[in-house]
């Protein structure tokens, strides 16, 4: 009789806690939705309570609200760090929307760990859901931009230059002027696409309009290395992209100026051209300039 006493007992303390808990996650709930409700309307003073109270019952959707509020620094200290920390919780609850976050987070890497593998990873995880969660345009091109870069690179997965030329291609519709410069490269080269030299010109005139510097670059490719070379427009776009500090553009006019490439040969500006590319810190321009100068007995003087 004792022991199905003490038995019942037992069954009826898990019973209590269940329901506490139970209550303790509707009440959650609850206050997430009365919190978001606050949020949109933008009464942050009255939301932070609310979603701070949620969040510490565990709620996913109140970290990701809280995390908004973090970034934005609405009625809290503003905070980029506290603000992926709340994006992760809510992101590691499965609230959906917070995946394109944390891979942000992980991307951009300021005030919160840059990790790679780790943007990556959330990264795939937001792809899966773009159309469940309704995904705006504005986050739409945030993905393709982080999902792009990374097959582009190799950085947090294996380089794979027709996943990267996807993502870009999405951006580039976006009119993102960075996006439309890669895209004009694959094109030109075949990476990732098939070669195609008018569309590798559509995106870089639509990248150089907005002053992108690979845009120009590609222009200033695509004019010196046609059937019938314009080398004066070439060297006009490799020097608008030289400009703004573009190594690849500088090497080239190096280059051009070095072997009088559809010019007048002038060692002066090959020089001044191979110095600006070699402060990127960059291997190949700091060879070519070691090479230049001890081909034609030179020094490296500022």
């Amino acid at each position: 009789m004792l022991k199905k006493l003490f038995s019942l007992l037992i069954i009826a303390s898990l019973v209590y806690a269940l329901a506490a808990c139970e209550k303790e996650k509707t009440n959650g709930i609850i206050s997430e939705k009365e919190g978001v409700e606050y949020y949109q309307k933008g009464e942050y003073e009255k939301a932070l309570p609310l979603l701070g109270q949620a969040a510490d019952s565990g709620n996913a959707a109140a970290f990701y609200y809280l995390g908004l509020m973090k970034r934005e620094g609405n009625d809290t200290a503003k905070s980029e760090e506290k603000s992926c920390e709340h994006f992760l919780k809510a992101a590691e609850g499965n609230y959906k929307k917070a995946y394109l976050k944390v891979a942000e987070c992980f991307f951009a890497g300021k005030e919160f760990k840059q990790d790679f593998s780790s943007a990556f990873k959330w990264g795939k995880k937001a792809a899966g859901v773009v159309d469940e969660i309704q995904m705006d345009d504005k986050d739409r091109l945030a993905l393709a931009i982080i999902m792009g870069n990374l097959y582009a690179s190799g950085k947090g997965t294996l380089q794979d230059f027709s996943e990267a030329a996807k993502w870009l291609h999405q951006a580039a519709e976006k009119d993102y002027a960075p996006a439309q410069g890669m895209m004009a490269f694959f094109y030109y080269s075949g990476q990732g696409v098939l070669a195609n030299k008018e569309k590798a010109k559509y995106w870089a005139e639509k990248a150089a309009s907005q002053g992108d510097m690979m845009g120009e670059f590609a222009l200033g490719m695509l004019y010196q290395y046609r059937d019938n070379p314009d080398m004066k427009e070439a060297i006009s776009w490799y020097e608008k992209s030289a400009m703004k500090n573009n190594e690849v553009a500088q090497y080239q006019l190096g280059r051009i100026y070095e072997n009088g490439t559809g010019v007048k040969k002038d060692l002066t500006k090959a020089h001044h051209y191979y110095r600006l590319a070699a402060k990127s810190g960059k291997d190949y321009p700091i060879k070519a300039l070691s090479d230049f100068e001890r081909k034609h007995k030179l020094e490296n003087n500022p």
